[in-house]
């Protein structure tokens, strides 16, 4: 339509017909002008914006109703304009006479009205009674008051329609209103296009108000083609939330924040760069001024705005802080854990290599650390740990690294050594620092540590190697004594190959068979006949050999290899013990010597019950034999399961007595029936007054209490006879006969008793002692 000229009403006549009027008008006038009778002269455009086309439609009307003569060729051409020109308009033209009939009209309305638009109709053809009558009533008040503008609705078979129309009276020459002549324009479409941008731009308005983020759009500010600042054009309400900033609308950027250049000079970097280059950019950035963390993005608009939207991430940055300190430090200390000690240990052999120096890496670990865990409780244990972790570090320098491994075990980096020597010196400073005593809860707390140290280039190259050497080092430093330090050497490497070896055949050699048992006889000294044996494991190693007890129960012990090992000695003892019952050999049972890892298994009583039904003994001639600090330890849980075995028939006897915690007490309540004295006492018997004195003390306790003592580890006839003169019951020891495979064992028997019978003497009934040790 091009060109509009606005009406008050809010919509818009077309430019074409107001243009109109003032070629056609005249032309109008002049052609009416020589009719008989009245004219359309006084056809008023009241209140402007009525095109041309309206008032020679109705001079082309009132000519067609009844003027008819010389001037009815310039009627016809008059007619013939008002149609091109109707033709061509697109809005809805009509002519209706006084009565509300049509007369007049274009293509345009019949698009709008529909079929029923056709000269002599009136409004009732064109739309429902109730719309009807509203439009004559709007008909007859323009012809009675002159020009109005309407919006009203027009039910269509597609649906109902909104229309604006134009209202205009007719007048003959004599001034009196004749017809009304109706512009209307179809607002359907633009109305709905008006309503959703309405809506859009409400949506958009309540999304950028109600962002989780802050929104800002910023104003460049140019000079001499370059952008050297920025101006606050709008913010969303979470703006002022993300910044603590207000008011800043309208404001320069650098007149708000006037630091922003000097401290955040990357952010004004990004946001010109953003301008110029017109590619958005996204990036997490630490708002020095603010002092807070951002998640920001940047964009250029389409009409050159900077639009910056914004998100406080500082907590999500203090997690992720946290969660990366956790993941490379010990959470009970704070200390490096091992992954970050790994790092640091590979930069102190780059800088080494570089400088020419060394480095060391020491494996530290807190000697019976066990116990205080067990006996003060954890709370108690991480107290310790962290005492020393302070001490740890008031050893070390500032380029050391100090690492917490696990458990008590600590790993410490040295670096830029100028020899081992150093290593050692620091190592010493850290035992004395370490072995400090501890002020906790009331007590004082003495803690050793045991330290291996390897040192890189001597040792290896690379964490890995160097941890290992340490780590054997360290062992090392525990088996000679503890509260030590010592350096890696090849020696060591070979005896933890064997020792990984021994535990690796270890694992093997129950299923394959290369346990046996062997006994060695106890004699009663009153009779002089055989009344036990103890029975003794023994390791056949396919390529070691004979691998003696003290190098493998420690080892199964640690590894709980101990378990299925002791309950396979008991069957087996048990077994025997009953075959030797067969055997004629009646005063002769079996026992069996008990680790407390097996103790601590809750079925243990189930276990040795199991054992006598299978090989048909009499619980009677079982005795299990435990040390004093089995019983001690963890004692009531022990004492239930041993009680069961009691109520069997079972007999207790402790070993060892007099080298632990000996307790008159647990005698009583574990109800034992004879105490074994260690080798230790009985030696050197005949020339230590001391050991005579405790051996002496230790049988006449064991009579007051009813039970009977053992002595073991007798080896010459002086001892025999002292241990006679004190009253000793029973003894063991290479006097009497080493350890024997159990066929020579019974021959043994067998032999030693028909001597004894032969010289008429009595067999008292005591039951053998079995140990799987």
């Amino acid at each position: 339509m091009g060109r509009c000229v606005d009406r008050p009403g809010g919509w818009r006549v077309p430019a074409l017909i107001v243009a109109a009027y003032a070629v056609l008008a005249g032309a109008a006038g002049a052609a009416l002008a020589g009719l008989t009778g009245p004219t359309p002269a006084g056809l008023m455009l009241e209140q402007g914006g009525v095109a041309a086309v309206n008032a020679l439609a109705l001079g082309l009307w009132l000519g067609r109703a009844g003027r008819r003569g010389r001037d009815a060729g310039a009627a016809r051409a008059m007619a013939r304009a008002f149609d091109r020109l109707a033709a061509d308009a697109t809005l809805a033209v009509h002519v209706k006479d006084r009565d509300g009939r049509i007369r007049l009209f274009n293509p345009a309305a019949r698009r709008l009205f529909g079929p029923g638009l056709v000269a002599g109709a009136d409004e009732t053809a064109l739309r429902p009674a109730a719309e009807a009558a509203a439009a004559a009533a709007r008909d007859r008040a323009a012809l009675a008051g002159g020009l109005r503008e309407d919006e009203e609705t027009l039910t269509t078979p597609a649906g109902p329609r909104r229309l604006g129309v134009i209202r205009l009276p007719l007048y003959d020459g004599d001034g009196v209103a004749v017809g009304v002549a109706g512009l209307a324009r179809d607002l359907t479409e633009a109305e709905a296009a008006a309503t959703a941008l309405r809506q859009s731009e409400s949506r958009l308005r309540a999304l950028f108000d109600n962002m989780l983020g802050g929104v800002a759009f910023h104003q460049p500010i140019r000079e001499g083609g370059r952008v050297t600042g920025f101006r606050y054009l709008a913010t969303n309400a979470r703006f002022e939330a993300e910044t603590g900033l207000v008011d800043v609308v309208g404001r320069r950027v650098d007149e708000v924040l006037p630091d922003l250049a000097a401290r955040d000079r990357r952010l004004v970097e990004a946001a010109v760069r953003v301008i110029e280059q017109g590619r958005p950019e996204r990036f997490d950035y630490f708002f020095h001024i603010l002092g807070r963390w951002y998640e920001v993005a940047m964009f250029r608009t389409d009409d050159g705005l900077l639009g910056v939207s914004f998100h406080d991430i500082s907590d999500r940055k203090s997690a992720e802080s946290r969660v990366e300190h956790l993941a490379f430090h010990d959470l009970l200390t704070g200390l490096p854990n091992r992954r970050l000690a790994e790092d640091r240990m590979s930069q102190a052999v780059a800088h080494a290599d570089r400088a020419g120096s060394r480095a060391a890496l020491l494996v530290l670990d807190l000697d019976g650390f066990k116990a205080v865990n067990e006996t003060l409780g954890h709370e108690v244990g991480d107290t310790v740990i962290r005492g020393v972790a302070a001490r740890l570090r008031d050893c070390l320098r500032e380029t050391d690294t100090l690492s917490r491994a696990g458990g008590d075990e600590f790993l410490i980096v040295l670096t830029d050594l100028r020899g081992g020597e150093a290593a050692s010196a620091i190592a010493a400073k850290i035992l004395a620092r370490v072995a400090e005593p501890f002020e906790i809860q009331g007590l004082g707390l003495v803690t050793t540590a045991s330290i291996g140290i390897a040192v890189h280039p001597d040792d290896g190259e690379d964490f890995a190697t160097l941890l290992k050497k340490a780590d054997t080092a360290m062992y090392q430093a525990k088996a000679e004594g503890r509260a030590g330090w010592r350096f890696f050497d090849e020696r060591m490497n070979r005896d933890v190959a064997a020792l990984l070896r021994l535990r690796a055949g270890l694992r093997r050699a129950l299923d394959r068979g290369e346990f046996e048992l062997h006994y060695q006889p106890q004699l009663d000294l009153a009779s002089g006949r055989v009344i036990g044996a103890e029975a003794l494991l023994r390791w056949n190693h396919p390529d070691l050999g004979r691998v003696t007890p003290d190098r493998f129960i420690p080892l199964a012990e640690e590894t709980g290899q101990i378990v299925p090992i002791g309950a396979w000695v008991l069957e087996q003892a048990c077994r025997r013990a009953a075959a030797w019952q067969g055997e004629g050999l009646d005063g002769v049972g079996v026992a069996v010597n008990l680790s407390a890892v097996q103790l601590q298994r809750d079925d243990f009583d189930h276990t040795v019950a199991a054992a006598l039904a299978r090989s048909g003994l009499a619980p009677d001639r079982l005795e299990l034999e435990l040390t004093e600090s089995v019983l001690i330890k963890d004692a009531e849980p022990r004492l239930a399961a041993l009680s069961r075995l009691k109520a069997l028939g079972v007999r207790l006897a402790i070993d060892d007595f007099g080298t632990g915690y000996s307790s008159l007490s647990y005698l009583k309540r574990f109800a034992v029936d004879r105490l074994k004295i260690d080798r230790s006492f009985v030696a050197d018997l005949a020339d230590a007054p001391d050991d005579d004195a405790i051996v002496r003390a230790v049988i006449q306790m064991a009579h007051s209490l009813g039970l009977r003592a053992i002595a073991e580890g007798v080896e010459t006839t002086a001892v025999r006879e002292r241990l006679r003169a004190l009253g000793c019951d029973e003894i063991q020891g290479y006097l009497l006969a080493r350890p024997l495979p159990a066929d020579a064992f019974a021959a043994f028997v067998r032999d030693h008793h028909a001597a004894l019978d032969s010289a008429g003497g009595a067999v008292p009934s005591l039951p053998i002692l079995a140990n799987p040790a």
